[in-house]
């Protein structure tokens, strides 16, 4: 009986360190946010210009799809389909944190965005209960982005 106490600790040691090891969240970050447009140089045009993305290099090799450096280690693939039959609510939204708002704002006015708040009025922008301000407009093929001054930098 003796000779079992060591192995019954053993086992009880495992268990607790499997179960502590499983019970340990996971760590995410995001990768890259794909999106299918029907005019891939359309697209590609629209992301430079109103963002002034650094195109990197597209690890599939594949013509009808361009990669671009979005944050410090995210991408953005932007992927041409033949047709592209969709409607997306702007819940469904790339959120994209600015480091001068105002800036960006004046940019987007600029280059005659049609943004709005949330609620869809024109050129307004909408104020968080947390005074996060953000504004909303829509991509070439009807893709939602918001850009708010959430501060991450």
């Amino acid at each position: 009986m003796t000779a079992l106490k060591p192995l019954v600790v053993l086992s009880i040691l495992l268990a607790s360190l499997f179960q502590t090891q499983a019970q340990e969240p996971m760590q995410f970050t995001i990768d890259h946010y794909a999106i299918n447009v029907v005019n891939l140089e359309r697209s590609v045009a629209f992301y430079q210009d109103i963002f002034g993305l650094q195109e990197i290099k597209n690890g599939t090799g594949l013509s009808h799809i361009r990669w671009f450096r979005l944050g410090n280690s995210q991408e953005l693939h932007i992927i041409e389909v033949d047709s592209l039959d969709k409607k997306i609510p702007k819940g469904v939204h790339l959120a994209l944190a600015v480091d001068d708002f105002d800036r960006f704002r004046e940019s987007a006015n600029s280059k005659e965005i049609n943004y709005s708040d949330w609620p869809g009025t024109p050129k307004a922008i909408s104020t968080r209960s947390d005074n996060i301000r953000q504004l909303y407009f829509q991509d070439p093929d009807g893709y939602w982005i918001e850009v708010n001054d959430a501060k991450q930098f």
